[in-house]
């Protein structure tokens, strides 16, 4: 190899030497990990995990919300052993779930939406698609994300609330044998309002590149819905106009699926679920199904 050469007076000139390549000796991931990656980051940055402190706060100021009502319940019979009551009867799983709908909005709007919205403002979606990583798996990985992002706020409390009520049980064996039923209604519940928020959030996300307008969006509908609703049915004198609420729709539903009855949703609230869910879904894959930054 010889050195940079130069001629007197003029700036020396950069010469490059022994260029090779050479295999790659790490380990080949399969293409799933790219897909729990998405997962991984999606969870991360809402929470604002590996950011700054001031990140965290908003979020964990939610979480504190969510998860306060039933810790306090939990903690009535715990501190005070002379008050003979179980969390379940101070607060069910239905009202529960109601309390925290203005928390559970807040989340997602603030959350959900902008976990699409930054990739299409970088437009780095082509960067992706040029790689092993599909569309698909660049949805499914995002999806999977804010599931599991509102399941924490959704799901974790209800499971708080049902423990809990194990704990302070007289029996816990007992009880707990008594009711192993209501965890497969709890988890219906919860998968109940996260999958129409997920997709009703995500999908107002894939229109946009700016999170401002995504934001917007979503809290147009959630809160727009239960006005135009509430007046139909203020007019009309019917209760089924209620069934279009996006705000509280998919909390009677979940009501109902824990045995609870909360303004008897009915079978259009079903039909307006599924709408949500599949039509939140073909916009995704109709967004991001030409793999473009569009």
């Amino acid at each position: 190899m010889t050195g940079p050469t130069s001629t007197p007076g003029a700036a020396p000139r950069a010469v490059l030497h022994d260029i090779r390549y050479s295999r790659f000796a790490g380990a080949l991931r399969p293409r799933r990990s790219a897909v729990a990656s998405f997962v991984a980051s999606g969870v991360r940055r809402p929470l604002g995990l590996r950011r700054s402190a001031s990140a965290k706060i908003w979020p964990f100021l939610l979480l504190a919300a969510a998860y306060l009502p039933a810790l306090a319940v939990v903690a009535v019979p715990l501190l005070v052993p002379a008050v003979d009551v179980q969390p379940t009867d101070l607060i069910s799983y239905s009202t529960l779930l109601a309390t925290n709908s203005v928390v559970l909005l807040a989340f997602v709007a603030t959350s959900i939406p902008s976990m699409l919205t930054r990739d299409r403002r970088d437009r780095v979606l082509s960067l992706y698609f040029a790689t092993a990583l599909s569309w698909f798996e660049y949805v499914a990985g995002v999806f999977l994300a804010a599931v599991s992002l509102l399941a924490i706020i959704v799901l974790g409390p209800l499971l708080v609330l049902f423990v809990g009520s194990i704990a302070t049980a007289d029996a816990p064996a007992t009880w707990f044998g008594d009711h192993v039923g209501d965890l497969p209604r709890i988890l219906g519940a919860a998968a109940v309002v996260v999958l129409f928020h997920a997709s009703l959030g995500l999908a107002v996300g894939s229109l946009t590149a700016k999170r401002v307008f995504a934001v917007g969006g979503y809290l147009a509908v959630v809160l727009v819905g239960p006005a135009l609703t509430g007046a139909i049915s203020l007019v009309t004198g019917e209760d089924w106009p209620l069934a279009l609420d996006p705000a509280s729709g998919p909390v009677r539903l979940a009501a109902a699926f824990v045995g609870e009855d909360l303004a008897a949703p009915g079978a259009l609230a079903w039909v307006v679920w599924a709408v949500v869910v599949v039509g939140g879904l073909a916009v995704l894959c109709g967004r991001y199904g030409k793999g473009n930054d569009a």
